[in-house]
């Protein structure tokens, strides 16, 4: 089916609210002009176009369906002397005229319930508070239009290679002109290459993320300064002055925004730079990013090397495309242009690889990670909603079936079912708005937390507040609550006013209608809590697992920071020998056991390192036609470094302090790549080259490095990633650095500050950045799992606790409607026993069925969580086995109550209530 179709489901949704005789007489013309409507492109995205016009059409058919029903009702069902005067002063608005009346005798008689109010208000300001919260965040993050200008013409391109587990490969500068020259539609192609830089001039040097730009990425991006200028074109090439712009967070964080640092001269990268103005706030991509330079601050942008090898792939690029132009159409140009590039140049693409090039508008792309998790997130609120109103539903229903005599007398005076009706909107209002308000709170109250949490996934987290969009969404549920709680019940009709005013002494009884709806509730609220569980248990399961992983090194007491010496001015012998008085200093320190430099740290995901899989040649190892060429990470590590992190030596032997400097190079690999290459013959003396040509730009040469060791796999790239081929450079034969790890004898956060004194003892312009441990780290990896985790069982618990108090309740009501007929079961011999094993029979078979109803739910939510679970299986029997016996034992704890009070009721306590 096309899903900008009209579905059958969506259509008798939104006819319901309509009156019967209207869906009869028009029903075929509204389905068709929603059909239509549906069709529009502004609907056209396959999720969020769905919930939005489910919004603005349901929104649209409730009012109008209201209309219908209240002016049919002022038509066809008047008998009471007052609806006579409506009729004569103004119809429906005369008929609404006397609401403020309604309101008062509204909390007059909730006053009279507070317990009632209590537990309505509270659940409706969980379900709501929770929805408010999170539509907050689909909001800002998703549904908001981005800050740029002409932001729906902006698209990212992505080079990547999937068969090679690459996901973003970069581009090269003459790649980059290809796609400039040879799609049309462009109006604009933009480069952006990240690189970390050592920011000099202030008062303590600063490790700044620079995005290095071209003089059209402003325009391009449709982002202006809002201070001073941007970059523009006449900043391009070699002569051009070194320019800097501020990001706006940079500016606030940094320099207080003052716009005094207009103007400032500073030293980056062994240059004058010149700042020239601050952005205007804007989501960073691709990226966490302080500072925008030109290219001429880059002296490596400028060279041969990078404007003129295919291979060296370092610059992210974004594009505008020119009006009338769709991304469908870009994407088609794009796919053109990239097979003429891979025929014209097949030594640049490895076919085993898969090269391709995909094309995003810039929002999607923006919160490509954000949206599963997000929409995922506000279904569950939604659930939770809907297991809230079931369950008020439930309580409202109970209430007003007490009232029945009330009601009853009322319509026997001449009153009418439509000022009932309205009386019960005055006092589902007030319940709903105190709910509302409670909502809001918890909402805003919450809002810090989600903000931090988002931020684990877009750019966009700093986009979210409660605004008007947010505040009218909550508005809008709760007036949506209101009605719905006035429309649930049924009210008596004048043929049932005889029998309800012959009941003595009031016995509530219910009807088999709204018996089955009871009942049909607690079934489906006890299904959704079993879905919400099963979805949180998956998810519990999966962070023991992640704890249980070992990462193959210690993490505890190891301490870990970015130390980036500048090259600037300094020759590479006075680098390598500043990176190892810097080692040796920190580990004469007293409380550190030992020390190491390495390229990359752990866990850390240092900025401006190169995490990418690098190719390699593999002595007596042939390529095979079809697949990948082999690649590995690459990494760089002082001998002390397998020492200090307990990285176990499985063959071989570890660096040593003068490898490199005369014998031939050597390299140590990892367990699993010396498996998958030579299986079970020793790795140790094989040989292995690094061919990718980006390592000349590292200065690493193309030369046969013998395999002296091999060390045990490490998950340095996170406990939920998998293991990756990996090969180890000694340093300094290799001097490409930037970390320092090291292992301390107690608690690694004593000896930061020592460890600071000591680094800037050496070098009092040193940057120091990132310190924490490798547990630290860790954690920081597994964050958002772990937030998952803990939102989406903070929600399984709510529905669980509101499906346990409905079924309570519920069967508490069956029970005081049913002390007539427990008194003569036990005026007759029937024991208490028995009676208590019936009641919690009947409350234990609405839980069987609502598990499983919950299990079919649940299979069809684990296919939203697959992308989420490590270790675990979608159908994992130890979850679903642990939340049918969790919701089986609340659901008799529930029961337990009402049924003790059904077995203690005697025949004489019977007569009394008949």
């Amino acid at each position: 089916m096309n899903p900008r179709e009209l579905p059958r489901w969506m259509s008798w949704i939104l006819l319901a609210p309509y009156p019967a005789a209207f869906r009869r007489e028009y029903g075929g013309d509204l389905t068709a002009h929603l059909d239509r409507q549906r069709r529009e492109e502004r609907y056209a995205r396959p999720v969020l176009g769905g919930v939005r016009f489910l919004w603005e059409a349901g929104s649209d058919a409730m009012a109008t369906g209201l209309r219908l029903r209240g002016e049919a009702l002022l038509r066809g069902r008047r008998g009471s002397a007052s609806l006579v005067r409506d009729r004569r002063t103004g119809g429906l608005g005369a008929a609404f005229a006397g609401m403020g009346r309604d309101l008062r005798h509204g909390i007059r008689t909730l006053s009279r319930s507070p317990g009632f109010v209590a537990v309505f208000v509270l659940t409706l300001g969980l379900g709501i508070g929770a929805n408010t919260a999170m539509f907050s965040v689909v909001n800002g993050v998703l549904l908001r239009p981005l800050p740029h200008d002409g932001a729906d013409r902006i698209v990212y391109l992505r080079h990547a290679a999937p068969l090679a587990s690459i996901d973003n490969a970069l581009f090269s500068v003459p790649e980059i002109d290809d796609y400039r020259q040879g799609v049309e539609g462009l109006e604009g192609v933009a480069e952006f290459s990240a690189l970390t830089f050592t920011l000099l001039g202030l008062e303590a040097p600063r490790r700044v993320r620079a995005g290095i730009v071209t003089g059209n990425y402003f325009p391009v991006m449709g982002l202006s300064a809002a201070v001073g200028r941007s970059i523009v074109p006449g900043d391009d090439g070699p002569e051009a002055p070194a320019v800097m712009v501020l990001t706006d967070d940079y500016w606030r964080r940094a320099f207080g925004t003052d716009p005094a640092v207009v103007g400032r001269t500073l030293e980056m990268n062994g240059r004058s730079i010149t700042v020239v103005g601050v952005a205007e706030p804007s989501p960073p991509y691709p990226e966490e990013t302080d500072v925008y330079v030109n290219l001429a601050a880059s002296p490596h942008h400028l060279d041969a090397t990078m404007s003129h090898d295919r291979v060296h792939r370092m610059t992210e690029v974004f594009a505008r495309m020119a009006p009338g132009a769709t991304v469908e159409g870009i994407r088609a140009a794009v796919a053109g242009v990239t097979r003429r590039i891979h025929a014209d140049h097949p030594e640049a693409y490895d076919a085993g690889s898969g090269y391709t090039v995909r094309v995003t508008a810039l929002k999607d792309q923006l919160t490509a990670r954000a949206r599963p998790t997000f929409i995922l997130l506000l279904v569950t609120a939604f659930l939770v909603l809907g297991i809230a109103c079931a369950n008020l539903a439930n309580l409202t229903l109970t209430r007003v079936l007490r009232r029945d005599n009330e009601f009853a007398v009322r319509v026997s005076l001449g009153g009418s079912r439509l000022a009932i009706r309205r009386q019960l909107l005055a006092e589902s209002l007030l319940l709903a708005l105190a709910g509302g308000l409670l909502g809001l709170l918890l909402a805003s109250v919450s809002l810090d937390v989600l903000v931090r949490f988002a931020q684990r996934f877009t750019s966009r987290a700093s986009e979210i507040t409660l605004d008007g969009t947010v505040l009218a969404y909550a508005m809008g549920v709760t007036v949506a609550a209101s009605v719905f709680f006035t429309l649930f019940p049924t009210l008596p009709g004048r043929e049932s006013i005889g029998p309800l005013l012959k009941r003595a002494g009031g016995r509530v009884t219910v009807g088999g209608r709204a018996k089955r709806l009871q009942r049909g509730m607690v079934v489906a609220q006890i299904g959704t809590s079993c879905v919400l569980l099963v979805g949180a248990g998956l998810l519990v399961r999966t962070m023991i697992h992640l704890n249980e992983v070992d990462p193959g090194f210690e993490s505890t007491r190891v301490l870990a920071m970015e130390v980036p010496v500048s090259e600037a001015g300094r020759t590479g012998a006075e680098v390598r020998d500043r990176y190892r008085e810097i080692r040796r200093t920190v580990e004469d320190l007293p409380e550190v056991e030992a020390a190491a430099l390495a390229n990359i740290i752990p866990l850390a995901g240092m900025p401006g390192t190169f995490m990418a899989r690098f190719e390699i040649d593999i002595e007596g190892v042939e390529p095979v036609a079809g697949q990948p060429v082999p690649r590995a990470n690459f990494r760089v590590v002082s001998p002390e470094y397998f020492h200090t992190l307990g990285v176990e030596l499985v063959a071989g032997r570890a660096f040593e302090s003068d490898d490199g400097d005369d014998g031939a190079p050597v390299v140590i690999i990892n367990r699993a790549m010396a498996e998958s290459y030579f299986g079970e013959e020793s790795a140790v003396g094989r040989r292995i080259a690094w061919s990718d040509d980006v390592m000349r730009f590292l200065g690493v040469s193309h030369e046969m490095r013998t395999v002296v060791g091999v060390v045990e796999d490490t998950r340095d790239q996170g406990v939920d990633a998998p293991v990756a081929h990996t090969v180890y450079n000694p340093y300094p034969a290799v001097s490409w650095s930037g970390g320092l790890v090291l292992r301390t004898a107690g608690d690694p956060h004593r000896v930061i500050p020592a460890v600071r004194r000591a680094i800037l003892d050496v070098d009092a312009t040193q940057p120091i950045a990132n310190v924490a441990t490798l547990e630290e780290f860790g954690r920081e990896w597994v964050a958002p799992r772990r937030l998952n985790t803990v939102l989406l069982g903070a929600f399984g618990v709510l529905a669980t606790v509101i499906a346990a108090v409905g079924i309570g309740s519920v069967l508490a009501f069956s029970v005081r409607a049913r002390v007539r007929e427990f008194g003569i079961r036990r005026a007759f011999g029937a024991t208490g026993r028995e009676i208590r094993s019936e009641v919690l029979g009947e409350g234990l078979t609405l839980t069987g069925l609502g598990l499983a109803l919950g299990v079919g739910g649940s299979i069809l939510l684990t296919r939203l969580l697959e992308g989420l679970l490590v270790g675990v299986p979608t159908w994992d029997p130890v979850t679903y086995g642990l939340v049918a016996a969790l919701l089986g034992g609340i659901a008799v704890l529930a029961c337990w109550v009402p049924a003790r009070r059904a077995a203690r009721i005697s025949p004489v306590e019977a007569l009394t209530a008949e």
